[in-house]
């Protein structure tokens, strides 16, 4: 009795008799050219292969993705309404995956699959790789949504009632501004003052909060032990179009006409915020070196409430490697009411 192919090696039979049939398209090891007019037919066929892959393997993948989806989407929602903002900005293949994880997932197959086409790569070849890139993509950008969507709802749980961007003045101090959109690790540019994205007024405590986040690894170079030989000039400050982990400061604002300077790399200052919150798996918990990065971060910019990490994936507590000093854990997952005890610090 024959078995059927699955549908992926199906829809790659279309892809492939529609490029015999069309001998104007040309695709080789070392060539694609395909004629303007067969296009839209041609990446029909070839994001069906992609999506069928995608489809036959998405539900092994061993992350909450549609809950993060949901989850995510009620946080912008509800902000983007709460504040009149005109968006959330997300670098394209985080979007993508936040609000359509199949869809964000098929991006990450997409030169995997025209090597296969190419010929590089047999059929056997493309499946074992292909699921391999799909569980290293849906594992990263997993990560950075849930980054994305804590940070949202530790503000939505502030209960903002006003927001202002942040810029700096002609003498590089910083002054509030309108704010039209939130994109995380935007700041106004400049090559070494590191300041808050932007500043809320919390109902909840009625205080302004100011809100930055960094890359966790640009953290790092806040610290800088000796005077430089050279000033770097070219850097903006702006990291809002990187894929990479970052953490979160939290800091009250008193007076709006003075708003803190996180770090000045220049001057090698460092304005101390009241809480950095990271987020960190459990797999990242048993892990010493993590938890040094962690310890590491908290040593530089020494926070009034110390650090607290949030765990994405909370699970049993053998192997957990205790952090030392002033650093907390908060078993969270996808619960946004476990959140609340990290705002409760502010209070």
């Amino acid at each position: 009795m024959m078995t059927s192919q699955p549908q992926w090696k199906q829809r790659y039979d279309i892809l492939i008799d529609y490029i015999a049939a069309n001998p104007e398209i040309l695709i080789n090891v070392s060539e694609i050219s395909i004629p303007e007019h067969l296009r839209d037919e041609f990446y029909q066929h070839f994001d069906d292969v992609r999506n069928a892959f995608v489809e036959a393997c998405y539900d092994s993948l061993p992350l909450e993705m549609d809950t993060l989806r949901s989850n995510y989407i009620q946080s912008e929602r509800e902000l983007t309404e709460l504040l009149g903002l005109e968006r959330i900005d997300l670098p394209v293949d985080l979007s993508s995956f936040l609000h359509n994880p199949k869809e964000g997932l098929a991006r990450a197959i997409y030169n995997r699959l025209f090597e296969m086409v190419q010929g590089k790569i047999n059929v056997d070849d493309f499946e074992q790789m292909a699921n391999s890139d799909l569980t290293a993509t849906a594992s990263e950008l997993f990560r950075l949504g849930y980054e994305q969507w804590a940070a949202l709802t530790l503000i939505r749980l502030l209960e903002p009632d006003g927001a202002f961007g942040v810029e700096l003045d002609e003498d590089y101090e910083p002054f509030a501004v309108d704010l039209r959109e939130i994109a995380f690790g935007r700041q106004f540019h400049n090559p070494a003052k590191r300041i808050p994205e932007f500043i809320l007024h919390s109902k909840k405590l009625d205080r302004n909060i100011a809100v930055k986040m960094p890359l966790a690894r640009e953290v790092d170079s806040y610290y800088i032990p000796y005077e430089p030989a050279f000033k770097k000039k070219r850097q903006t400050g702006d990291t809002s179009y990187v894929l990479d982990s970052r953490v979160m400061f939290l800091s009250i604002v008193p007076d709006l006409k003075k708003i803190p300077v996180f770090a000045d790399t220049h001057a090698r200052t460092i304005n101390s915020p009241d809480l950095i919150v990271e987020f960190r798996t459990g797999q990242d918990l048993a892990d010493p070196d993590a938890i040094v990065h962690v310890q590491k971060r908290m040593e530089i910019m020494k926070p009034r409430l110390g650090s607290s990490i949030v765990v994405m994936n909370p699970g049993p507590e053998s192997g957990i490697v205790k952090p030392t000093g002033n650093i907390n854990t908060f078993a969270v997952g996808l619960d946004p009411l476990k959140l609340q005890r990290l705002i409760d610090k502010l209070a």
